[in-house]
């Protein structure tokens, strides 16, 4: 671990250093009425990628149902092949959270909203 500067009047700081073993974006779609959960994993961050999770969304949800989906600033969720593909199905409307916001946050609001209690 390494140490962190040392400043006057400040006892010695270590940092925790970890090593990245590659990542993985999960995209992943809650029906909040059924609990049901569809997901995808994807190596990369590419808007190709989401596009195909939407599709499988749009596959997988009644017809008759109009598709909320809520996600982060990943620019893969804003690109012209994603734009493209929501002009062909106007059922599926993203909304996007805050920027710099934490999902975290996001889900105290809510339920703090509907008078539970969180840690």
């Amino acid at each position: 671990m390494p140490v962190l500067p040392m400043v006057p009047g400040t006892p010695e700081r270590r940092s925790f250093d970890y090593v990245r073993h590659g990542t993985v974006d999960l995209f992943a779609a809650l029906n909040t009425a059924t609990g049901k959960v569809i997901g995808k994993l994807s190596a990369q961050h590419r808007a190709v990628d989401f596009r195909d999770f939407l599709d499988e969304i749009d596959r997988q949800t009644d017809p008759g149902l109009a598709v909320h989906v809520i996600c982060d600033n990943l620019s893969a969720h804003k690109a012209p092949v994603v734009h493209k593909w929501l002009l062909a199905h106007p059922r599926l409307r993203l909304h996007f959270t805050p920027t710099y916001s934490s999902w975290i946050n996001q889900v105290r609001a809510v339920v703090r909203g509907a008078g539970t209690t969180l840690p």
